[in-house]
């Protein structure tokens, strides 16, 4: 594994902390008349689509503050794009142009600071910087995003917007999944080039194995997953480097780590995902032991004394990527 160069390091910290700061979204001023009135519109890039919005009368001193502060975000974003291609240049791994109008549309409808957290090798591929090692590409390809929902009251942040509309955005193929219960909302979209997305969130009972749970905001279900809470506690967020860059929520790097120790033995053994998810697992693992120690151990502390189940299925992937059970 390459260490990234310092440099890059602290360029990335650059961009996020200047991402941090923004409270406006950016985007292109115009105007329209009509009946010599003059009216102020702003267009901006949700993912393949640009969208409308009314800022009001050009004449009204309110309005033109909002437009001052809209183009200098502009201005910013500028800026954060170079910046996203330099970091890019140096080797920093970057999502696919179709994974990142995913992830653009998602943080641009408030999914990620509404209680969504960004799991699966989705979000695997974001920790590169935040671990400060250039991470295996191999273990990076994926074809589904899984979106973990913490709090079962998140919202769109647009009024009247399923989660279907947002997808839309991105790719306008998006279609839902239907379910074994037809009268369930869908918890699974799929387009046309075969990309899924999952809706997922914490066990909370046995009758939760048996349906989804819904979720009246973004008029979707969310499938209860055993381990899941462990995953998503604290989350951290991270920057997709796409267009001017894009912050998601995704787990901590070491909780990260664990879990997937603890899921790779539910799948079964030969299976192409039990593969994967000790490879990203052994990893990470070797990254935090010799970066971050303390927060590795502290995680799978926490993950052991949580019964004797998660204990077994810890060791036993332990075992498998040759580490033993006292890593």
């Amino acid at each position: 594994m390459q260490p990234l160069p310092l440099s890059a390091q602290t360029l990335y910290a650059n961009l996020a902390q200047g991402m941090s700061f923004s409270s406006t979204r950016a985007g292109s001023i115009f105007t329209q008349v009509a009946r010599s009135k003059r009216y102020l519109y702003v267009t901006e890039k949700h993912g393949a689509t640009r969208l409308q919005t009314y800022l009001g009368p050009a004449d009204d001193p309110n309005v033109q503050r909002k437009a001052d502060d809209i183009r200098r975000a502009e201005q910013a974003a500028k800026l954060r794009r170079t910046t996203v291609s330099t970091l890019k240049r140096m080797g920093l791994p970057a999502p696919t142009l179709y994974v990142g109008r995913l992830l653009e549309v998602l943080a641009k409808a408030g999914l990620f600071q509404g209680g969504v957290v960004l799991v699966g090798t989705a979000a695997y591929a974001l920790y590169s910087p935040l671990v400060g090692v250039a991470l295996s590409h191999a273990a990076m390809s994926t074809e589904d995003a899984d979106l973990a929902v913490a709090s079962l009251a998140v919202t769109s942040a647009m009024a009247d917007e399923t989660l279907l509309d947002i997808l839309k955005r991105a790719d306008p193929t998006f279609v839902s999944q239907l379910g074994l219960d037809p009268r369930s909302p869908p918890r699974r979209f799929r387009s046309s080039a075969g990309f899924e997305v999952d809706v997922i969130t914490r066990y909370r009972k046995r009758a939760d194995e048996e349906r989804a749970v819904r979720l009246a905001g973004l008029q979707c279900s969310a499938q209860p997953l055993r381990y899941l809470e462990y995953l998503f506690q604290e989350p951290v967020t991270a920057v997709a480097l796409y267009g001017a860059g894009v912050e998601v929520a995704v787990p901590q790097p070491a909780r990260y780590a664990v879990h997937k120790l603890i899921v790779a033995q539910v799948r079964i053994e030969t299976s192409i995902k039990h593969r994967k998810d000790l490879a990203q697992a052994k990893e990470l693992i070797a990254v935090l032991n010799e970066n971050d120690p303390h927060r590795f151990s502290d995680a799978l502390e926490d993950a052991r004394r949580r019964g004797s189940k998660w204990r077994s299925l810890i060791s036993r992937s332990l075992s498998e990527i040759g580490l033993g059970r006292n890593s």
